[in-house]
């Protein structure tokens, strides 16, 4: 039989932090350049996984630590090579989508 997931949360305060940078972050994308939005989704992502390794995600914690390190890195490609960092959002979506096959494998 399949191991339930594990329950993971973010405190009061983390939650209100991202619920307030996402709120605000919806109100600036109405008028700035269209690609300032994905660069907010990603910094988003970023701070969803702070939260996660602060508040006990030891599932999987290593490659969380490695791929929140590298989307933090990535995005600021957005500034210096919008070329490589537009490459970068078609691949990101693939290394989420491996790590959850991992876990569904290893979980069946």
């Amino acid at each position: 039989m399949s191991e339930p997931s594990r329950q993971l949360a973010v405190t009061e305060e983390q939650a209100y932090e991202l619920l307030a940078f996402l709120v605000c972050s919806a109100d600036v994308c109405a008028f700035e350049p269209h690609y300032y939005g994905t660069f907010r989704l990603l910094d988003a992502a970023s701070r969803l996984m702070g939260c996660m390794l602060d508040n006990g995600a030891n599932d999987s914690r290593a490659w969380l630590e490695t791929f929140k390190q590298e989307v933090d890195g990535k995005k600021l490609w957005m500034l210096s090579d919008r070329d490589a960092y537009f490459a970068f959002l078609g691949d990101v979506g693939g290394e989420i989508g491996a790590i959850l096959r991992r876990r569904a494998l290893s979980r069946a």
